[in-house]
């Protein structure tokens, strides 16, 4: 997405942060070898101590106490209506407010929605399913209509799975990084409606369910939310590791269709910011829209296409179908996920966060400060260390892809023969080599 300015007079922040390779410690040659050698080394040393599954119980330490304070019922009323009325505040700015950047609607949307669910999944678990507030609609109409909101007009087949939301999260990142004039009232409006109308509907046709596998924020948020702390056994909740935790995980048919959206839009959104991208569409003569509706597709493909050959090499050694290997290895791309929404989206959520804050002081642009933030000052001073960005966007895109490498390796000895494991994995590793090389380009090219 362009730099945008959410209020103002305004720090402009590309979504990627604001790092260049001049900014590392080290030549970037020597960074990505580097790299790329870290991820090598792992996989040599977990192939050598790492022989067996280790994460075939979850473990961890259970917390009864937090367990009863978290299903508390008036815990999750208190939070569902307090996420309503935030809603309820920014749907006042989009229907009522001036179409003005100001408009807090934007960066609520792009900025704390978006950007915001990932620290906030990783910290709380999968919270957005608890407060979601087109859940909270849902049931507020089933309770009106004396209807049990578990049940729907017709059951949703179980080989749909989370496809609606890898669709939805396709839709929506076309707004955030295709769809002209996103930036305007009207456009948001359309949008918005979209997305109560096809949800809400959805839940009415199909019952709760539809929310856990159509929503994209809620897909979004129980995605990572996997490699959270806390996991849930039976009736209690544990501390557990979060690599234990993504283990657990039974991806659904569509899981790899979500990190491939997750991951391929991360991996355009940094393209369409390097010069040969920018140059290129301003040479040619085919319209803007069609060269980025093209390459986030191909970005999305790409990583959904590779991923799927690297893991159906597995069959080889395995007694499954080749076909069935991507969904169960889904769950080594969600660190990299992870690692690469906080390499190119940190900066923006440090800085538009404060932003938003700003400017939900006054939802319809008439010099109102309602919530005493609106003269506030955005603490810019982010911008005066350039190389410690740089180095955390490194930290985070390496550290993701080695995390995938272990979870990765947990699935195939667990998958595969003990003798043929490490042979199975070695399009895998190849893969995540490419992707942290490919990462890294992206993110630290000018």
């Amino acid at each position: 997405m362009p730099p945008y300015a959410l209020a103002g007079p305004s720090v402009l922040a590309p979504l990627h942060g604001i790092a260049s390779r001049h900014d590392l410690p080290l030549p970037f040659s020597f960074v990505l070898v580097g790299a790329g050698v870290a991820l090598v080394v792992s996989f040599v040393v977990l192939g050598v101590a790492w022989r067996r599954p280790r994460f075939g119980a979850v473990g961890g330490v259970a917390l009864p106490r937090l367990t009863r304070f978290v299903d508390s019922s008036v815990t999750r009323t208190l939070a569902r209506v307090l996420v309503l009325v935030l809603f309820a505040w920014v749907g006042l700015a989009l229907f009522a407010g001036r179409d003005l950047l100001t408009n807090p609607v934007f960066g609520f949307v792009f900025v704390w929605m978006w950007v915001g669910l990932v620290p906030l999944s990783i910290l709380l678990g999968p919270f957005w399913r608890v407060v979601n507030p087109l859940r909270t609609l849902h049931r507020l109409l089933c309770a009106v209509a004396r209807t049990d909101p578990r049940e729907g007009l017709a059951a949703l087949p179980s080989w749909v799975g989370l496809w609606p939301g890898a669709i939805h999260l396709t839709a929506f990142t076309w707004l955030e990084l295709v769809q002209p004039d996103r930036t305007t009232l009207p456009v948001m409006r359309v949008w918005a409606l979209a997305w109560l109308v096809v949800v809400v509907l959805g839940a009415i046709a199909f019952g709760e369910r539809w929310f856990a596998v159509s929503d994209p924020f809620e897909v979004y948020s129980t995605t990572i939310a996997r490699l959270s702390p806390w996991h849930r056994t039976g009736d209690v909740l544990r501390l557990v590791n979060p690599l234990a935790g993504l283990t657990a995980w039974r991806p659904p048919p569509g899981a790899v269709g979500v990190v491939a959206v997750l991951l391929g839009s991360t991996a355009f959104d940094s393209f369409t910011n390097t010069t040969r991208w920018i140059s290129t569409v301003q040479a040619s003569a085919v319209p803007s829209i069609l060269w980025a509706t093209a390459g986030l597709l191909v970005m999305i493909l790409v990583v959904l296409v590779t991923f799927t050959a690297a893991a159906a090499w597995m069959a080889r050694y395995g007694d499954r179908p080749a076909r069935t290997y991507a969904r169960l290895m889904a769950g080594s791309l969600v660190p990299i996920v992870v690692g690469y929404a906080i390499a190119h989206y940190f900066t923006l959520l440090v800085l538009e966060g404060q932003r938003v804050l700003v400017n939900l002081s006054d939802p319809l642009g008439r010099g109102w400060d309602v919530l005493g933030t609106g003269r506030w000052a955005v603490d810019a001073s982010i911008f005066d260390h350039p190389t410690a960005i740089a180095v955390v966007q490194l930290l985070a895109i390496v550290v993701g892809h080695v995390l995938g490498v272990i979870s990765a390796h947990e699935k195939a000895v667990a998958l595969l023969p003990e003798r043929s494991a490490l042979r199975g994995q070695w399009p895998m590793l190849v893969l995540m080599v490419g992707y942290t090389c490919a990462g890294l380009v992206l993110l630290f090219s000018p």
